[in-house]
């Protein structure tokens, strides 16, 4: 069985700032998902990266975010990004994520965003890297 190597960019596009009041195509979300597609495309990452729009990754109070995710890596979720400013920092993440073995890039290589914004990194389903609490 051969692992997916593509790496995922999950972006909520449900995603806006308390008391936004536009349509849903204007939630800053939709946007940047709309942008990071755009954006993929004109770079010709060959299917290297994926852009998946998901309706709520449950981080409000700090939209847009966006959550970073390959097979048997770690994960990463990135708040308070903006279309207008983080689409290529990114994207250039999620290329250096996708060259690592498991998902932990080094801090220093990552876009400013990226180290200022993240908010989580989740490992993967089953990983162990020490020994598990018995309750």
């Amino acid at each position: 069985m051969t692992q997916d190597a593509t790496t995922y960019i999950y972006v909520c596009r449900t995603c806006r700032p308390e008391g936004f009041a536009g349509p849903d195509e204007d939630r800053p979300g939709a946007r940047f998902s709309h942008a990071l597609v755009e954006r993929t495309r004109t770079r010709m990452l060959n299917g290297r990266v994926v852009v998946k729009g998901v309706d709520c990754l449950s981080v409000c109070k700090r939209p847009c975010t966006a959550a970073v995710v390959g097979t048997a890596k770690f994960a990463y979720v990135i708040g308070d990004l903006e279309a207008s400013e983080h689409v290529d920092d990114l994207i250039d993440f999620a290329l250096l994520y996708a060259d690592s073995e498991d998902g932990i890039t080094k801090w220093r290589d990552r876009p400013e965003v990226v180290r200022k914004h993240t908010v989580a990194r989740v490992p993967p389903f089953g990983h162990m890297l020490g020994p598990v609490v018995e309750p």
